[in-house]
C-alpha cells in the first residue's frame, strides 16, 4: 500500500509510467528528482500517513524501498 502511494505520487509528479519506478529506483538519480520535487513527495507522506522527518532522515533514504520502509515503521 505505501509503495504503490509513493509510486503512483512519484509518476505523478514526474510524468512518467509507474512500471519505471520499483523498490530499487534512486530517487535523485535514476527519476532526476529535483529537491523542489522531494518536498513535494516528503509533504505528500507527512499529510498521507502523519510521518515525521528530519534532515538526518532524508540523507539516509535514496532508493523508493528505503522512502517506503521508513514510512512503514512510523505507521
Amino acid at each position: 500500500m505505501v509503495f504503490e502511494s509513493i509510486r503512483s505520487f512519484l509518476a505523478e509528479l514526474l510524468a512518467c509510467e509507474e512500471g519505471r519506478i520499483t523498490l530499487s529506483t534512486v530517487v535523485m538519480e535514476d527519476l532526476e528528482v529535483e529537491p523542489s520535487d522531494l518536498l513535494d513527495l516528503m509533504l505528500l507522506l507527512e499529510q498521507e500517513y502523519s510521518v515525521q522527518w528530519t534532515e538526518k532522515d532524508l540523507k539516509n533514504l535514496k532508493t523508493v524501498g528505503d522512502f517506503v520502509a521508513f514510512v512503514e515503521n512510523q505507521i
